[in-house]
């Protein structure tokens, strides 16, 4: 199985096996899977927002949806800021990653900006159904959590982002880190 497929797939069985409500996540768990539905705020003030392309920020992928519902599509942004060589991002041991929402005007409403040690970040969208508007949909593979986040886009400067499923994982082995993209 390539690793887009390896990585709709474990998104897929993460969504259909959270797809309820759950309790509130537990610091004090004992690690075992929490299915959770609570807003967070996934931005780290120490991440300067940054745009797709400039000051070193070249690995990105965009898609197009319409997230507020009012007919016309937004683009959603992922990026990192890492190296190219050949046409192909030369991953350090950490990197900042960044997801903004573009409107139809340009205005930026950011997302997600974190710097992952060792980790991952995959961004889809997801389907709108029964009048709702689509959502983003981001999967965040750490070597010991892996977390799966959806984002909610009312407008410029109006999102929820809700934690749908958190689980510490065990950092040790061969099958520790996520692989990159």
């Amino acid at each position: 199985m390539n690793l887009p497929r390896r990585h709709a797939v474990v998104t897929a069985v993460l969504l259909g096996a959270c797809a309820g409500e759950g309790p509130p996540l537990n610091p004090g768990d004992s690690g075992a899977v929490v299915p959770v539905s609570r807003p967070i705020v996934l931005l780290d003030s120490s991440v300067s927002p940054a745009v797709a392309g400039q000051d070193g920020w070249n690995y990105q992928l965009s898609s197009q949806a319409d997230l507020n519902g009012d007919g016309q599509p937004e683009r959603v942004v992922l990026t990192a800021r890492v190296e190219m060589i050949r046409g192909r991002p030369a991953w350090d041991d950490g990197q900042p990653w960044q997801v903004y929402i573009e409107a139809p005007d340009r205005r930026r409403t950011y997302v997600y900006a974190q710097r992952l040690q060792l980790g991952s970040l995959t961004m889809r969208v997801g389907r709108s159904d029964a009048g709702q508007p689509a959502t983003v949909v981001l999967l965040e593979h750490l070597p010991d959590r892996l977390g799966l986040y959806e984002a909610a886009y009312m407008g410029p400067d109006s999102v929820t982002v809700t934690v749908r499923f958190l689980r510490e994982l065990d950092p040790r082995g061969e099958a520790a880190s996520p692989r990159l993209p």
